[in-house]
């Protein structure tokens, strides 16, 4: 909720401000948004035709950029959610579904687990003076290199020869691939909507800036075709 605030109060200020400038400060902004939404087009949208959209009811290009703009920075925490997805699925290939509560479980008895890399070579040279003295535990093998955990109580200091600590997420890759379906599916919502936006509102801006047609005009058949697919898309 906090960030739902944070813009409504951004957007806000945003839209005063934006409302106090000179129709010439403006343009440029209003100038680079109809290049925005042309990119957003599809091919379809623009052979269909665009609905006729005159600014009326008190909605003006600021509101609309503003509008815009919150489209955007949502596109873009959806993008930064996935890559930060990707690159924690990608760490916890090696560990798998691995149990992650037990971190939890032996903090509460006042344990430690800790996550490793090492070469194979190394983990078998050393495998069970680890085992004896840090609990060690294979989780997986790949590449030439050993996964594998240590057991040891909280703060005790580990030093295990050629081999390097990971930082990983307190989530299972399973748990991981299912967030990681679920923002792919909410960047793609976002995608529709900002087409929508881009359609509904594209003339309105070329008003605002004082242009016309800037997109091909369709032919009645195209039109009756793209009325077709937002019918079939509402359903």
């Amino acid at each position: 909720m906090g960030d739902f605030y944070a813009a409504v109060i951004y957007n806000s200020a945003f839209l005063s401000y934006l409302c106090s400038m000179n129709t010439s400060d403006i343009t440029p902004l209003l100038q680079e948004m109809l290049t925005e939404m042309q990119s957003v087009l599809s091919t379809d949208d623009i052979k269909a035709g665009l609905p006729e959209n005159v600014m009326t009811d008190g909605v003006d290009a600021s509101t609309l950029y503003v509008e815009w703009q919150e489209l955007k920075h949502k596109l873009e925490k959806q993008k930064h959610l996935i890559r930060e997805l990707d690159n924690d699925i990608l760490g916890m290939e090696p560990w798998g579904d691995f149990p992650m509560s037990r971190i939890d479980q032996l903090s509460k008895q006042g344990q430690s687990l800790r996550f490793w890399k090492v070469r194979d070579s190394e983990f078998d040279g050393n495998r069970q003076q680890w085992i004896d003295n840090y609990q060690a535990e294979l989780v997986s093998s790949n590449g030439g290199y050993s996964y594998f955990v240590t057991v040891t109580p909280i703060e005790t200091v580990i030093v295990l020869t050629g081999a390097e600590e990971m930082s990983v997420t307190p989530s299972p890759v399973s748990t991981l691939l299912s967030l990681q379906t679920h923002a792919k599916d909410s960047l793609h919502r976002i995608i529709v909507q900002q087409g929508d936006f881009a359609l509904s509102h594209y003339r309105a801006i070329e008003e605002a800036l004082g242009l016309h047609d800037t997109l091909k005009m369709p032919t009645k058949r195209h039109r009756f075709k793209r009325m077709l697919k937002r019918i079939i898309r509402s359903k």
